[in-house]
């Protein structure tokens, strides 16, 4: 929600010249296709899976001071508004489009990275093949970190209190973290 509310509100101050934010979004639940002077084509592709919004979003957008045409396409979930610049930023506009779509939740959700999505089912795949092998007694994470940690307790009675985590250490933590997003590699 507090995306959509700092767009709304840099729509309403912004009235001068100034960068536009709408570049920035070309991912999410509401795409902006392009940004000219006076005219935003944004894709929405949740029109594409429930047509019957399309009238709603037409003829609402189409009621916004400085709206001056609104084209919806549920076909291609393609929604062009055109606008008077001085009236309403192309913020303003986009802001209305995620919420009468009522898209806030989607738009906050924090995006997962192709490779990290693929880094996962790679993981996932070694812990499944791992678990089996050992008739269900570990999985690959849980056997990693039993030997981490014999490693850990190992390095550490030999140096006492000069033992600091090592580069693979750290290395390994970073990379749990963003495999598993900050749980245990099994959880989801």
């Amino acid at each position: 929600m507090h995306i959509v509310t700092g767009m709304l509100i840099a729509g309403l101050l912004g009235k001068g010249k100034r960068p536009t934010l709408m570049p920035l979004l070309k991912n999410g639940p509401v795409r902006v296709a392009h940004v000219v002077p006076g005219r935003v084509r944004m894709s929405v592709p949740l029109l594409q899976e429930d047509r019957s919004q399309a009238s709603p979003l037409q003829e609402k957008l189409a009621s916004l001071a400085g709206v001056q045409a609104v084209s919806v396409n549920p076909v291609t979930g393609s929604v062009m508004i055109r606008f008077d610049e001085a009236s309403v930023q192309p913020e303003l506009l986009y802001a209305a489009t995620v919420r009468l779509m009522g898209l806030e939740r989607e738009l906050e959700k924090t995006p997962r990275p192709a490779v990290v999505k693929e880094l996962r089912l790679m993981l996932d795949s070694l812990n499944r093949v791992v678990y089996d092998r050992t008739g269900g007694l570990l999985d690959f994470t849980s056997a990693l970190l039993i030997i981490l940690a014999g490693v850990g307790v190992k390095k550490m009675l030999a140096e006492g209190a000069k033992a600091m985590p090592a580069g693979f250490t750290l290395l390994w933590w970073g990379a749990h973290h963003i495999l598993s997003g900050g749980g245990s590699a099994g959880e989801e």
